[in-house]
């Protein structure tokens, strides 16, 4: 929906990735092969989770970045003009939004030596099987 909206091209599903000047090229497996994609940037791209290895942090790391100041931006440093940001120029809105609601109990089986069947009648009932 992103790349539609902006009028981008869209690669999705990812595994290897290669940056060349003004292009982008791709390669997605599938379970026919490989899908080698390419398009022109800038582009829209999701990756899988086999797209690299995560680097974890050191403790090292981790403390030293507890150090490092974080730099706050306004809409005018990035050099955007206000009036084309926010809720009054957003694409979608939430109309409504209530929690999500309480788990029930679950139906309890006694196996009296007919606990099988019980259950298949259960599954049977709740169009599972």
């Amino acid at each position: 929906i992103i790349a539609e909206l902006l009028g981008l091209p869209q690669l999705t599903h990812v595994n290897e990735l290669t940056v060349d000047g003004n292009s982008i090229k791709a390669d997605r497996y599938t379970e026919d092969g490989v899908t080698h994609l390419e398009a022109n940037l800038p582009a829209v791209v999701s990756v899988g989770e086999k797209i690299n290895e995560p680097r974890y942090p050191s403790f090292k790391g981790i403390m030293a970045a507890k150090k490092k100041p974080v730099e706050t931006l306004t809409v005018a440093d990035l050099g955007v003009d206000a009036g084309e940001v926010g809720l009054g120029n957003a694409w979608s809105s939430v109309l409504e939004a209530s929690p999500k609601p309480p788990r029930t109990a679950g139906e309890r089986v006694e196996d009296e030596g007919d606990g099988g069947s019980k259950v298949a009648a259960y599954l049977v009932a709740q169009k599972l099987i």
